[in-house]
């Protein structure tokens, strides 16, 4: 009966079948050039047949680690496009509440600020994903009145981009600034 242990190479890691594929091929050049005594046929048959087998598996591993470096990389940079791209398309479409948040916080330069746990006027903003909730996952103490939110890096600089298409007007001399997300208690 055949011993089927010979079959664990499949699992052998990259480097491993990288180093027996090369030997492989190093034991083979130097036969082919004469350095040692010619090989039987069925010891050149053997030693390509665990050249391919390794070559192929050192190969497939090469792969796999390929696609585990760029893979996560590559969808990050594609979200990323994605979002840059609904964000410029969406700015045609706010409405005049929207506008005034992304004013007020272009203008302070402000890409976090805390608000109710509706998002209050800038629930259509948390929606649509230009503004987020910026709670950790286990963060223990959060005031369901004061929920940090913030608007990510990289939709932050769209909304830089088109900073002339959110002017913001500063309080008259002696009026006192709110907020434009919050929602005015008796207005609930």
């Amino acid at each position: 009966m055949l011993d089927s242990k010979w079959l664990e190479i499949l699992r052998t890691a990259g480097p491993k079948t990288t180093a027996v594929a090369v030997a492989c091929g190093l034991f083979l050049l130097v036969a082919h050039s004469g350095w040692i005594d010619p090989l039987d046929a069925w010891v050149v048959q053997l030693v390509t047949f665990v050249l391919l087998l390794t070559g192929a598996l050192a190969v497939a591993s090469m792969a796999s680690a390929a696609n585990s470096f760029f893979r996560p990389r590559l969808g990050r940079w594609a979200t990323i496009r994605r979002e840059n791209r609904a964000v410029r398309d969406y700015i045609k479409h706010m409405t005049e509440n929207e506008r005034e948040i992304i004013a007020y916080l272009l203008a302070k330069n402000q890409k976090m600020f805390t608000c109710d746990v509706d998002g209050g006027h800038a629930s259509t903003l948390l929606s649509r994903g230009i503004v987020r909730i910026a709670a950790k996952s286990g963060q223990q103490v959060v005031d369901m009145m004061d929920v940090p939110m913030a608007i990510p890096d990289h939709i932050w600089d769209v909304l830089e981009e088109h900073r002339a298409e959110f002017p913001y007007t500063p309080p008259r001399r002696g009026e006192v600034e709110t907020h434009p997300w919050r929602v005015h208690w008796m207005a609930r």
